[in-house]
């Protein structure tokens, strides 16, 4: 009776888990489900990409072959490099000054100065677009009014600037990924060992000398990344061709995409063939950046961060502030004063308001109806994202000893749809779940599954940048202690991302309210959200009601940022 006793009691010792979630995934959860989660994940989203660009091969490739017919196919390929590279040099620049300047920022106002080169990224692209036809519009934009002014420019009846030029569209875009290029290259700075730049200017180095030998060198891995971030955004870019260069006949392949999709019915092997091109250079784009990073160890520094000489300057922070205010501020005030004029006129010097516009807008079932599906579909879309991004910054980080192909898999499905320009994301999605099984046209979740491949990515970066600078020993320590693989996930893995989740939640909300390409390619008539709102509004020449739902739309992402920062503590926004 003793003897078997003892043993009873010596099994359920040695099987503490038996039945529960963490005994089943201990002993079920094994190679076998890595492989199944990588490869379900691989085909949920590479297959609607796959299948959608096949289609550009049917017939033996004639949709290819087609292209040849295509009017002024040369000079759109040449406007969507041309905007690509232009938009990424323009954000290159601005975002290594503004880092540089934000270093010499007094202490107790730098972490508002590192915010305030992103806040052009909480302002939805569309609406800064339209504050700056408000400011630039050849005949009627306040900021050429003004500039007439002048005795300079007194003669002239429209311009000196023209918003819907090709400069114009290079400039906006650029300043809008300036944001994305300054958060990479900011976080760099920090690491950067302080050492070293002392002891090169020990050496006689002047301050620019030590920049351009010791820091620029230094900051190549982040740098790269974020340039090819940068560039393929801009080979995608749909909103500011569409709005700005319609008006001249500026076209890129996007836009020239967008035009087949609005005939009936869409043309997807044409669509398909057309985004070709953006698809191979996105990919090229991402292996060229591999290659020229290489080992990441090459460039880990030791010492104490590099800020230590830096001479704190009040004018570096007027001029960052200075930034932010022509970038958001100033479309802001300008989209403000169409929403409540009268009419837009470009006359400052009788200038009169009214609230009719507002009031009309707000009262349109339209809008109340986009807000609400705008907020529903980005919170439900980030919610099924988060935790997908969570397994895979366990696997990238090494934390969770998966398979190496899955990790090899995990890695191109996370990294894939940044390949691909949004505008074509949104067509993937409406091509193969529009049909059967999925037949999904027509309802808001064709708009959850469009949101979830834009911010796929994004759920991983900073999740995986919280967990891979934790050293490895702490998760080994918890294995020694007789830990499972569950716990220690739990336990120790799950709040050492706490900070990463907020920000990557705080991301994708950001980026999912003012979402404006995949909403426009998915939308169908009586399902609206905010992107296809502004778009109606702006089809119909309605100016004013333009500018009060760009408002909306700021105020809307405002608020759910608010939020996000709420939940996530100030670390949402500052990793963001």
């Amino acid at each position: 009776m003793t003897t078997t006793t003892a043993t009873a009691t010596t099994t359920n010792t040695e099987d503490p888990t038996r039945g529960s979630i963490s005994g089943l995934l201990t002993r079920y959860g094994g190679k076998t489900a890595w492989y199944a989660f990588a490869v379900g994940l691989a085909l949920f989203v590479l297959a609607p990409i796959v299948l959608f660009y096949a289609r550009a091969f049917g017939d033996d490739a004639a949709a290819i072959r087609g292209l040849t017919e295509v009017p002024h196919l040369s000079t759109i390929l040449f406007n969507t490099v041309a905007l690509a590279a232009g938009a990424t040099l323009v954000a290159a620049v601005l975002a290594v000054t503004l880092a540089v300047l934000v270093m010499r920022v007094p202490v107790r106002w730098r972490g508002l100065a590192a915010f305030l080169p992103q806040l052009p990224l909480v302002i939805p692209p569309v609406a800064s677009i339209v504050g700056w036809i408000f400011i630039f519009a050849p005949t009627v934009g306040y900021g050429n009014a003004l500039l007439r002014s002048l005795p300079l420019f007194d003669r002239m009846s429209e311009g000196p600037i023209n918003v819907y030029s090709m400069p114009a569209i290079i400039l906006i875009t650029g300043t809008e990924l300036t944001g994305i290029v300054f958060a990479f290259v900011f976080a760099r700075l920090h690491e950067i060992s302080g050492s070293l730049v002392a002891a090169a200017k020990l050496s006689g180095a002047s301050a620019f000398r030590s920049f351009i030998t010791i820091t620029l060198p230094l900051l190549r891995p982040s740098l790269v990344a974020s340039l090819v971030v940068a560039f393929l955004l801009g080979l995608g870019q749909f909103t500011a061709p569409l709005l700005l260069g319609s008006a001249d006949g500026i076209d890129v392949l996007t836009t020239e995409i967008f035009h087949i999709r609005e005939k009936f019915p869409i043309d997807y092997a044409a669509t398909a063939a057309l985004g070709l091109p953006l698809l191979v250079l996105g990919i090229g784009s991402i292996l060229l950046q591999r290659a020229v990073i290489g080992d990441q160890r090459r460039y880990v520094t030791q010492g104490v961060g590099g800020s230590v000489s830096v001479q704190p300057s009040r004018w570096a922070f007027a001029a960052v502030v200075g930034y932010a205010f022509v970038t958001c501020v100033l479309p802001l005030l300008a989209i403000t004063l169409v929403a409540f004029s009268p009419f837009w006129n470009g006359d400052l010097a009788n200038l009169s308001f009214t609230t009719k516009h507002v009031e009309a807008t707000l009262s349109n079932p339209v809008v109340a109806g986009a807000v609400w599906n705008s907020i529903t579909t980005s919170v439900i879309a980030a919610l099924v994202v988060l935790p997908l991004g969570f397994l895979g910054a366990l696997v990238m980080s090494g934390v969770v000893k998966a398979p190496r192909p899955v990790q090899y898999i995990l890695d191109f499905v996370f990294v894939g749809p940044l390949a691909v320009p949004r505008a074509m994301l949104g067509l993937s999605v409406l091509y193969v779940f529009l049909r059967p099984p999925f037949n999904l046209y027509g309802t808001l979740t064709l708009f959850v599954v469009g949101y979830v491949f834009i911010v796929l990515p994004f759920s991983l970066r900073s999740q995986h940048s919280s967990l891979v600078g934790v050293h490895s020993s702490l998760f080994e320590a918890s294995k020694v202690c007789g830990a499972s693989q569950f716990r220690t996930i739990v336990h120790i893995a799950l709040p050492l991302t706490k900070r990463g989740m907020a920000a990557s939640l705080a991301v994708m909300i950001v980026l999912l309210s003012h979402d404006f390409a995949v909403s426009v390619m998915l939308r169908s008539p009586g399902n609206h959200v905010m992107g296809t709102a502004i778009f109606e509004f702006w089809e119909g020449g309605v100016f004013p009601q333009v500018a009060v739902m760009a408002l909306v739309m700021s105020a809307v992402t405002g608020a759910l940022l608010a939020v996000t920062v709420w939940i996530g503590g100030r670390s949402a926004l500052q990793n963001m």
